[in-house]
């Protein structure tokens, strides 16, 4: 052997073992493609696969939870909607909705099944911020079998609120100007003004009695200042558990929006409750 290599492992040089994989996708949404990736663990067989949505705009694209997933045995797809980091078209929160459906029906597609090893019937959803919200939005469709939303930012209650309220309307103005640079096609105000128009049909609390029969966790942070738990987290529980107890999960997390300082702990607590699903 060539002293000038190591291996951890001899048995890697004879191509022994099955190496995790990342493979570039395209996804149809609209007229447009959406930029993703599958990440695969390497596994023999199928594998139950996560679609992982991030936030808005993106700057926290949760890639280390994604990581952390397929080291579990998972397939994770990942990708940016239309309008951000770089996809064709104009970002807009309805354009997000779209997409998020579509990445469900390409995962769900027959030949896609076949390409990535796809168990059809562990199919999961996990968000975080926007992405939870787009958790809670989906997570209905039959396709899937359990979903964990992170800090879910209600816009639907935002857009509502904003109408009344002039101090979150100047809240929301800032945190859409902030958000301005991957995205094309809007501007705040026209942010501003779809999640205000689409309130009532996208509020979270609307559709507390059909989550109540899913199978999903909820994951909030005591510290979120970006999506206080008093107006995004507490009401909505409130809301489903009037309903029902037995479905619909919540854990409290001492991190800020983010997690920065409990991404370890929050991977774990994603792995192991789609575990905990999947061997039910």
């Amino acid at each position: 052997m060539d002293s000038s290599k190591i291996f951890i492992d001899p048995e890697i040089e004879l191509g022994c073992e099955e190496f995790p994989s990342l493979y570039e996708l395209k996804i149809k949404s609209g007229e447009e493609e959406l930029i993703g990736a599958m990440l695969t663990p390497g596994n023999k067989g199928t594998n139950p696969t996560v679609i992982l949505f991030h936030g808005f705009p993106g700057y926290e694209d949760n890639h280390d939870l994604a990581q952390s997933l397929r080291r579990c045995g998972l397939n994770v797809l990942i990708f940016h909607y239309r309008g951000s980091w770089g996809v064709g078209g104009s970002f807009s929160f309805k354009n997000c909705i779209e997409d998020a459906k579509n990445v469900i029906d390409f995962v769900n597609d027959k030949k896609i099944v076949k390409t990535y090893n796809i168990d059809k019937d562990n199919i999961y959803l996990v968000g975080h911020s926007m992405g939870g919200f787009l958790t809670l939005t989906h997570c209905m469709d039959k396709r899937i079998k359990a979903s964990v939303a992170i800090s879910p930012y209600d816009f639907g209650l935002k857009g509502c609120i904003m109408k009344v309220d002039k101090n979150e309307l100047k809240d929301g103005m800032e945190m859409f100007s902030n958000a301005l640079h991957p995205l094309s096609g809007t501007d705040a105000k026209a942010l501003i003004e779809e999640t205000m128009n689409y309130g009532e049909e996208w509020k979270l609390k609307n559709k507390a009695e059909e989550l109540s029969k899913e199978k999903i966790l909820i994951i909030a942070a005591i510290g979120d200042t970006v999506g206080p738990n008093k107006l995004h987290h507490e009401p909505l529980m409130k809301e489903i558990y009037k309903y029902s107890k037995e479905n619909v999960k919540e854990i409290l997390i001492h991190a800020d929006h983010s997690y920065n300082n409990k991404k370890i702990l929050l991977s774990k607590i994603v792995a192991q409750y789609i575990e905990s699903i999947y061997n039910e």
